[in-house]
């Protein structure tokens, strides 16, 4: 009978992490698009999509040719789910936000991916005008006050804005439904985190469709509602057994992930470091498993820590129970001369890095 219990709890995970994933962005499960700029802007951008979506990475390299000098814009921007990645190759940092986007996609799952889609372009102040054959797909044409775009089940063709100077990108190759490497949603080591508190998508704003059978001529009316901008939600995570855990943080504490810690990987040391308040130490155990921990509260003599231990597959293994004994196997943990920072050592082969802002 346990061992039936431990099967249906183990399937009820494995369908929760494939509920998650199986949130359509787009009517197809995988495409590589390439681009191209022109007008002031030259450079290439190739978009990979996976999962129906649920992965996808755009890697931009753009010039602008402006009165004579050049800028040069290296990034890569990788949105896995709600989590977003944006990569400044020229500064080998990586910065961690929130794909909102994502969000509205969950919450409207009744509704086809292309009526979010279009819903969230009309937030743009786009109006459809008509449609027209784009590399021999029936694309909508979409206007603003000094913008036009293509747009073919939710995947932007083209986009034109002259504002300041002319930007035009458009599509050159579409791939549907092929194999996406899985490097391609890598961060790429060697590269530091930085705090940012900057989203993808349309962070705050409350998507309402108006009507669930109102239909007009561009497709289903939808409104946005921004009087009360929401800050960073907390990311959830699972336990192996199912449970949704949450922990509060300040700061970038609840953007950083298992993927983000092990790309830090080649920084953390086994010398001792100092944490202040604010500040995350991200960390690899004796087990070779990666965490993060954070200063919860310090009284007199008296310190408590919040942290979360992360499995291979991104669920937590161990999390902050209102004690410090789960790392203090690990970590050698003690309050400075001056009882406002912590002073933490490695033991055995663990190794940790405090996140700078």
């Amino acid at each position: 009978m346990k061992s039936k219990l431990f099967f249906i709890s183990i399937l009820f995970v494995s369908n929760l992490f494939t509920q998650k994933q199986q949130t359509k962005i787009f009517p197809f499960k995988s495409a590589i698009i390439e681009y191209k700029y022109e007008a002031s802007f030259g450079g290439s951008h190739i978009k990979y999509i996976d999962d129906w979506g649920y992965k996808q990475a755009d890697y931009i390299r753009k010039e602008l040719n402006f009165g004579g000098n050049t800028d040069k814009e290296y990034e890569t921007i990788i949105l896995i789910g709600n989590k977003a990645y944006t990569i400044n190759h020229q500064e080998n940092e990586v910065a961690i936000g929130r794909n909102e986007t994502y969000a509205y996609y969950q919450l409207n799952g009744d509704r086809s991916c292309t009526e979010v889609s279009e819903a969230l372009i009309k937030a743009e102040s786009y109006v459809q005008n008509g449609t027209t054959n784009f590399m021999r797909k029936e694309g909508k044409v979409w206007k603003a006050n000094k913008a036009t775009k293509i747009t073919w089940e939710g995947l932007e063709l083209q986009s034109e804005i002259n504002f300041m100077t002319m930007m035009v990108i458009k599509a050159t190759k579409i791939e549907i439904d092929v194999e996406i490497p899985e490097n391609k949603f890598e961060i790429p080591q060697g590269f530091k985190y930085v705090s940012s508190d900057v989203y993808q998508g349309y962070s705050g704003l409350d998507l309402q469709f108006e009507n669930s059978t109102l239909k007009t001529k561009n497709g289903i009316k939808a409104s946005f509602d921004s009087s009360d901008l929401i800050g960073c939600d907390n990311f959830e995570y699972f336990t192996q057994d199912g449970e949704k855990v949450i922990i509060e943080g300040v700061n970038d504490y609840n953007k950083i992930d298992n993927r983000l810690i092990k790309s830090q990987k080649q920084f953390m040391t086994s010398n001792e470091v100092v944490l202040s308040q604010a500040t995350t130490l991200i960390f690899e155990t004796t087990e070779g498993n990666y965490g993060k921990l954070q200063i919860k509260e310090i009284t007199g003599n008296e310190f408590e820590v919040r942290f979360a231990i992360f499995n291979a597959d991104v669920s937590i293994k161990i999390h902050s129970d209102g004690t410090n004994k789960c790392v203090e196997s690990d970590f050698e943990i003690m309050l400075d001369k001056n009882k406002n920072k912590l002073k933490i050592t490695p033991k055995d082969q663990s190794k940790c890095f405090v996140l700078g802002w």
